[in-house]
Order: C-alpha cells, then sequence, then structure tokens
C-alpha cells in the first residue's frame, strides 16, 4: 500500500489526498467465485457439439443399413391377426392384459405424466446436482432403471417378439399358428386381492398396483 499525501493551503484550509493501490471487494469476491467456475464455452459446447454428431452419424447410418418398407394399403375387409400398434405404444396396448381398459389406456398413463411433473418437486434434495454417476445419484438411476427398462421396455419387449395371432402367448423361437385355440382367461390384477378393478377401490389398488 502506497500512501502519498499531498497538503495545499487554500485560503487558510489544509486539503490531505490520500491514494491506496488495491482492489475492490467486489472485484476480490468476483475473482473468488470464477476460480470455482467452467466457461460454458467452450468445455461444454464442444461435449455437446460432438454428442450432437455422433447421434447423427449413427441415425444416419442405422438409415442406410436397415430396411423399413411400407406395408400394403389398409383393406377394411380384413383385419391383420394380431393387430399390433406401434412398437412405442406396445405398452400400452400389453397392459390392457393385465388391467381393465379404462385402467390400463386412461389412468396409468395419466399417473404416469403426473409423476414425471411431479419429479422436481418429490426429489428437491440439492445434493447430487450436475452429478449423472451412479455413486453420486443412487436412488434416481435406480428408479428410473426399474421404471423404465424393466417396466416399460419389458411390456414393448413381450409385445413386439411374444405375441402372436389373437394376442397368444408366443416363445421367439416358436412359430405362429393362427389356428391355434388355447383356453385363457385374462385376469385384473387386482382380482388377485378379492377387489373389482371397475369399483373405486379397486381403481385405487389397481393404480398403486
Amino acid at each position: 500500500m502506497d500512501n502519498n499525501t499531498e497538503t495545499s493551503k487554500d485560503k487558510g484550509r489544509y486539503r490531505a489526498l490520500t491514494f491506496i493501490k488495491g482492489t475492490t471487494l467486489a472485484k476480490e469476491k468476483d475473482a473468488d467465485v470464477s476460480k470455482d467456475e467452467i466457461p460454458t464455452w467452450p468445455y461444454l459446447i464442444r461435449k455437446e457439439f460432438l454428442a450432437a454428431i455422433m447421434c447423427t452419424i449413427i441415425l444416419i447410418v442405422w438409415s442406410i443399413l436397415l430396411d423399413a418398407p411400407l406395408e400394403e394399403l389398409s383393406d377394411p375387409t380384413m383385419t391383420p391377426n394380431p393387430a399390433k400398434a406401434p412398437w412405442y405404444f406396445l405398452g400400452l396396448q400389453e397392459m390392457l392384459v393385465y388391467f381393465d381398459p379404462w385402467i390400463a389406456g386412461v389412468a396409468i398413463p395419466m399417473l404416469i405424466i403426473i409423476g414425471l411433473m411431479a419429479i422436481p418437486y418429490i426429489d428437491f434434495n440439492p445434493k447430487g446436482n450436475g452429478y449423472y454417476t451412479f455413486r453420486e445419484r443412487k436412488f434416481a438411476m435406480l428408479t428410473f432403471c426399474f421404471g423404465f427398462h424393466f417396466l416399460w421396455i419389458a411390456l414393448i419387449i413381450v409385445g413386439v417378439f411374444m405375441r402372436g395371432p389373437g394376442w397368444l402367448w408366443f416363445w421367439p423361437w416358436q412359430e405362429w399358428d393362427p389356428h391355434r385355440i388355447v383356453a385363457e382367461t385374462n385376469y385384473d390384477l387386482t382380482s388377485f386381492l378379492g377387489v373389482n378393478s371397475k369399483s373405486f377401490p379397486g381403481f385405487v389398488i389397481g393404480c398403486a398396483w
């Protein structure tokens, strides 16, 4: 710190000027914060740009190697057997085997959407924010893997590879027999508890199940 003091007499009064070299508190605070921060460019933008390029290359190669021909024009006089929804809706179609149509087609999808919207209000713990490793986000990653892979993806796999004519169960190595007759009855999961799924208690139990 350098102190240079000048005095001058002006109409019988003395005046002192002092010059102090240093930094203000605001600049010192900004300097301390900048040590813990990483600029968005080029670190984050570069990674996102490379990830976008890789995804684009994979989609282009996949679309070139795999053929996806259009099916023949629909015929209103003939219904395909099995009549399957697109693969991304087969999970909902498969749930019709286990639940009442109103629960499988309306209640459960509505609860899924509401649950996704409620995640920020349920998981409000700031610990682990910004981390995507299993060690930092064990509960979040286990919940996602169980709900998405073991439930939703499993239903899609069953609907794509294991449902044949009449929506009967066929293993992937079995040949589809359209004349196969199997005495099968679909039971609601709530029926195992002795509750009718069309009643309000059955609706609540079925959604919670």
